[in-house]
């Protein structure tokens, strides 16, 4: 499983939170999770202090017991849930069905009976990482589509290509949770950016260099790909690239920047990758629907170029 889809996790153990109104429970609950190599970052006896601790213990996954006093743990998954969607196996000493259709539609990943062994507990917890790594993917990479829509729709009132297309990558990259990226485009043998945020003095215009390197490769590739610059600053030498689909008129790949050495994730690859077919969409969209629009869009020009216009 890949760790990074929860957050950039190292060598840090998952983060869990213990809910129940039993201390014995809760206790032996901690006891095994600490022996199998996770961190308890909290407990709590009912689904209000659960509420209020999620806030701040910021578990990456919560052992949620159902039947408490005062709050039960349904409500207080859906409380959690519309706070900060996270991952959540509910345990209960009552096998229902209606009980496990409820836990699911608040957000819980997983259901397991108590009492449960350490056997049982820690394939329960992996399993429930995965599917709240699939389901958060999933959610994030409609919303990235979503992101490009209102870019559509801007155009198609008569908004600028530019402006529209470069708010919806600034979404889109800051949803993947990277501040630094660019769209890189191809012009005869050399490469230029053609829209920039992150990258300090690295500004749209700017030239990148000839398209023989590892950027140039990339627009080739057809899934996303890692690469190092090797002449770039530290914080922005490790690269994800991922190849905007073909779009007559434009080549080009959505890049985004990470310091020496970090690795991105299987999560960054499929937002990346996501972002740049939705971009291909738009471009795709302006060419056939609005072609003053993309006619505005085709006028740009590297810094280099600028003068011969």
């Amino acid at each position: 499983m890949d760790g990074a889809v929860l957050g950039d996790r190292g060598t840090a153990p998952w983060r869990v939170m213990v809910v129940d109104d039993e201390d014995m429970v809760r206790l032996t609950l901690s006891d095994l999770l600490e022996l199998s190599g996770y961190r308890v970052c909290g407990q709590a006896r009912d689904g209000y202090e659960a509420a209020r601790l999620a806030r701040t213990a910021n578990p990456d996954i919560i052992l949620m017991d159902i039947v408490m006093p005062d709050m039960d743990g349904i409500e207080a998954l859906h409380i959690i849930n519309a706070a900060r969607p996270t991952c959540a196996l509910v345990l209960s000493a009552h096998g229902s069905q209606s009980l496990a259709e409820q836990a699911q539609a608040a957000g819980a990943q997983g259901y397991l009976m108590k009492p449960c062994r350490q056997a049982e507990l820690v394939p329960a917890v992996e399993a429930a990482i995965e599917r709240f790594a699939c389901s958060r993917v999933a959610i994030e990479t409609r919303r990235v589509e979503a992101l490009f829509e209102r870019a559509w729709s801007h155009v198609a009132a008569g908004g600028s290509l530019d402006a529209a297309a470069e708010r919806a990558l600034v979404d889109s990259c800051q949803l993947a949770g990277y501040g630094a990226h660019a769209l890189v485009a191809r012009r005869g043998a050399r490469l230029w950016i053609r829209a920039a945020r992150g990258m300090g003095n690295a500004l749209p215009g700017g030239d990148l260099g000839p398209a023989r390197g590892p950027l140039g490769d990339a627009l080739s590739q057809r899934s996303p790909c890692q690469v190092r610059l090797e002449a770039a600053p530290a914080h922005l030498a490790s690269v994800l690239c991922a190849s905007v689909p073909a779009v007559r008129g434009f080549r080009g790949c959505l890049c985004l920047f990470a310091p020496d050495g970090h690795r991105f994730g299987a999560r960054e690859e499929q937002l990346a990758a996501a972002a740049a077919r939705a971009l291909a969409r738009l471009l795709r969209r302006a060419q056939e629907e609005c072609p003053r629009a993309w006619q505005a869009w085709q006028q740009w020009r590297p810094c280099a170029m600028r003068g011969q216009r």
